[in-house]
C-alpha cells in the first residue's frame, strides 16, 4: 500500500536512528531515501509524472528577451544547446538532524495510530493505480509529497515546446523579474529547489497537463486503450483546498507546526563546502567555509529545523527556498508543510505554510499568508482526485 509503505519508511528511520545512537537522542544524519533525485542526480524520468524529464533551455529566440536567465554566481555561461547535466554535490547530503528521543516516540506512536486504508484506497492499490510522487491524505485524494520543484516545470514546458509556438509558451515562463537569484529556474544547480515566480493561472494550466498526462500513462501501462473501459482511471489534479491543506499538514497532530519540536541539533557535512558556498554567495574560499562548518559542528548547535527566517551561520544562509527532498518530513511523509515556499491553495488570494522570508509564527499551520501576483517566495503542490467512472462509486469518509 502507498500510504502504508510511507509509513513504514518513516518507522525504519526512526528505529534506525534509535538504535544507531544514544538513548537520549535520535540521529537523522543525511536520510537519503533510496530512489530520492537530487540536483546532481535527477534521475531519467519525472518523480511527479513519470514522463522523461526534458530539462528546458529558452531556445534562441528567448534569449534576448530574458536577460535574467543568467547564471548564479560560480557558473560558467548559458550556452545553446543546453550546457552540460550539472554534476555537483548531492542536495540530499548536506544538513542531518539530531532530535531528542521522546520526540520521535511520539512521532512513531502517531504513525503506529494512523487508520487502515480504505475501501477507495484499497481499489485503486488493487487496479495498480500509483500516481508518482503523491501521498494518500485520508481516503479522498493524494497530495505531492514535494513542492512541485523547477525540473518538474520544465518538463512541463518542453512538452509545450512540441505543440506550441514561442509565444505561446512564453506565457508559461516564470516571471523572471521575481526570481530569487538570477538563473534560478534553468540554473541545473536549483533543478530540484521548488518552481516559484508562477500565477495561479499558470498553475491551473500545468494542473491540466499533468491530469491528461498522469491518466494516458496509468491506462497505458495497464493496457486500457478505451476511456469506455470498466477499469479505466481519471486523475485530476488541482490545488488543495485551504481545509485539504491544513488536515494534510496537521494529521494526527494539532501542534502548531505539526512537530512536538521546532528545533533540532544541526550536523552540517564539510564535504559540502562548495556547494553551500555557492548556494549562500558567500565570498569564503570553500577550505574556510569547510574550517568554519567543522567549528560549527563542534559546538552542538540547534537552530530552528524549518526553512524560515531564522539565525544560522552565514554558509547556511540562503536567499532562495531550499531543495525540495529536506528532512523534516511530517507523519504522512510530506516535506516543507512548514516554511521554504509558500503554497498556493484554492481560495485565491491565499498562501499556506510560510516561507524562507517569513518568521517562523508565520509558518504556523493556521496561519494564512496573501498572494497578489508571482513572488519569489511563493510556489505550489498539487492534489489529485482518482476516480472509476465505469465504477460503482464506492463509500468514503466525510471530505476534510
Amino acid at each position: 500500500m502507498r500510504l502504508a509503505g510511507c509509513c513504514r519508511f518513516l518507522v525504519v528511520l526512526v528505529v534506525s536512528g534509535l538504535s544507531a545512537c544514544q538513548t537520549a537522542f535520535v540521529r537523522y544524519e543525511f536520510p537519503v531515501r533510496s530512489g530520492t533525485p537530487t540536483s546532481a542526480r535527477p534521475g531519467t524520468h519525472s518523480a511527479q509524472t513519470g514522463v522523461p524529464i526534458r530539462p528546458w533551455s529558452p531556445r534562441p529566440d528567448f534569449l534576448a528577451a530574458e536577460p535574467d536567465d543568467e547564471p548564479a554566481p560560480g557558473q560558467a555561461a548559458a550556452a545553446w544547446p543546453p550546457p552540460a547535466p550539472f554534476r555537483g554535490f548531492s542536495d540530499a547530503r548536506v544538513v542531518g538532524l539530531r532530535f531528542a528521543a521522546d520526540t520521535a516516540t511520539v512521532a512513531l506512536a502517531r504513525l503506529r495510530a494512523l487508520p487502515q486504508p480504505s475501501p477507495k484506497i484499497q481499489r485503486a492499490e488493487d487496479e495498480g493505480v500509483l500516481p508518482p510522487g503523491v501521498v494518500w491524505i485520508g481516503d479522498r485524494f493524494q497530495m505531492d509529497e514535494v513542492e512541485v520543484p523547477n525540473v518538474e516545470w520544465q518538463t512541463f514546458l518542453h512538452s509545450l515546446d512540441k505543440t506550441k509556438s514561442a509565444a505561446e509558451i512564453k506565457l508559461y515562463l516564470p516571471d523572471s523579474t521575481v526570481q530569487p537569484v538570477r538563473g534560478y529556474f534553468t540554473n541545473p544547480f536549483y533543478r530540484l529547489y521548488p518552481v516559484v515566480g508562477i500565477s495561479y493561472e499558470q498553475v491551473l494550466e500545468y494542473c491540466r497537463w499533468r491530469s491528461r498526462t498522469v491518466t494516458r500513462l496509468l491506462n497505458e501501462t495497464r493496457g486500457i486503450r478505451s476511456p469506455r473501459d470498466p477499469n479505466y482511471v481519471r486523475v485530476t489534479y488541482r490545488l488543495p483546498t485551504e481545509a485539504e491543506w491544513e488536515f494534510a499538514a496537521h494529521y494526527g497532530t494539532k501542534l502548531p507546526y505539526a512537530y512536538e519540536v521546532s528545533v533540532a541539533e544541526v550536523n552540517v557535512n564539510p564535504k559540502a563546502a562548495d556547494y553551500l558556498r555557492h548556494r549562500s554567495g558567500s565570498p569564503n574560499s570553500p577550505a574556510q567555509i569547510r574550517r568554519d562548518i567543522q567549528a560549527f559542528n563542534r559546538q552542538r548547535p540547534e537552530i530552528v529545523m524549518f526553512n524560515c527566517r531564522r539565525e544560522a551561520p552565514y554558509f547556511l544562509a540562503a536567499s532562495t527556498p531550499s531543495y525540495v527532498y529536506d528532512l523534516p518530513v511530517n507523519g504522512l511523509g510530506l516535506y516543507h508543510m512548514t516554511g521554504n515556499v509558500a503554497e498556493l491553495v484554492q481560495e485565491q488570494g491565499v498562501t499556506k505554510g510560510g516561507s524562507y522570508q517569513d518568521r517562523l509564527t508565520e509558518c504556523a499551520i493556521r496561519e494564512c499568508g496573501s498572494y497578489q501576483g508571482p513572488a519569489a517566495h511563493i510556489g505550489f503542490r498539487a492534489v489529485c482526485d482518482i476516480e472509476f467512472p465505469n465504477q460503482a462509486p464506492l463509500a468514503t469518509s466525510r471530505k476534510p
